[in-house]
């Protein structure tokens, strides 16, 4: 069976009973930002990233398409528990919650438990060796940290994080350089897809710059905001009050009328809702 008769195999037998899963060990968490909807994108990233690799001679695929799946759906799952740096372990060992509830070997999906268990850790990835499953997993997940979904989910993750809103611009533009750096590492001689995610990346890049600059001038004073301030005061009000989906968000008056926020919005929205487009 080619590339593309295995993923379809793959989602056939385990993408809708991954789903019922999630959905229900998710609950009523309120974290838009590790959702079912960014899995599902982390899947779509790295269906793309396979696609790409059946494309190239040069690297090779170490791993079936059905424990990169499992993988994707499963390693933020843990974030119900911890949305911290141990999320990975609570993952791991929800994901071997599903290995068991299914009838599957937990030795035939070890090296699933183990990428999710160490997916967050970002490292430079080595271009030497052909990339593992982690590698994979963690190169999709990072690329649904780009463009205005990222912007938007790194802002949730890291002000609920405690990340004061005065640094919290220089934190996201460190965090997502090294993570561009490990896909440039390993795809980088994919012409087009690095030219697709460069773009994503600089979207994400030139909102922070932009936003620190603002901060260095002007300081972050909550009622006094205007511009890339009022994204950022946007989404930690969208935390206050608990909205699962930035689309939910219904805008206080003191943003409608913010020409950057109503660009935001309407970027944010476009990305939502054509993601899944290759």
């Amino acid at each position: 069976m080619n590339l593309a008769g295995r993923i379809k195999s793959a989602e056939e037998k385990y993408r809708q009973i991954l789903e019922e899963f999630f959905l229900k060990k998710w609950g009523d968490t309120q974290l838009f930002s590790h959702d079912i909807e960014h899995h599902r994108r982390v899947w779509h990233y790295a269906k793309e990233l396979l696609i790409e690799t059946g494309r190239n001679n040069k690297i090779r695929i170490t791993f079936t398409p059905d424990k990169l799946l499992i993988a994707c759906y499963l390693h933020d799952l843990g974030m119900i528990i911890d949305n911290g740096d141990r999320h990975g372990i609570h993952s791991s060992e929800l994901c071997r919650e599903f290995v068991y509830e299914n009838g599957l070997s937990e030795s035939e999906f070890s090296s699933v438990l183990t990428a999710i268990k160490d997916h967050d850790r970002k490292e430079s990835i080595s271009s030497d060796d052909y990339p593992d499953l982690v590698s994979y997993l963690t190169i999709a997940d990072d690329l649904d940290a780009y463009g205005y979904i990222g912007i938007s989910r790194y802002l949730e993750i890291y002000l609920k994080r405690g990340i004061l809103p005065e640094v919290v611009g220089y934190k996201i533009r460190t965090n997502a350089l090294r993570r561009f750096d490990n896909f440039k590492s390993i795809f980088g001689h994919s012409i087009a897809l690095l030219e697709k995610h460069a773009g994503r990346f600089k979207i994400l890049d030139d909102f922070f710059n932009d936003y620190n600059q603002q901060i260095e001038a002007r300081g972050f004073d909550n009622n006094n905001l205007s511009g890339y301030a009022c994204v950022v005061e946007m989404v930690s009000e969208m935390i206050k009050e608990q909205v699962t989906s930035i689309n939910a968000l219904i805008l206080s008056k003191r943003f409608s009328d913010d020409p950057l926020v109503k660009k935001f919005k309407a970027q944010l929205n476009s990305e939502l809702s054509s993601v899944y487009k290759i």
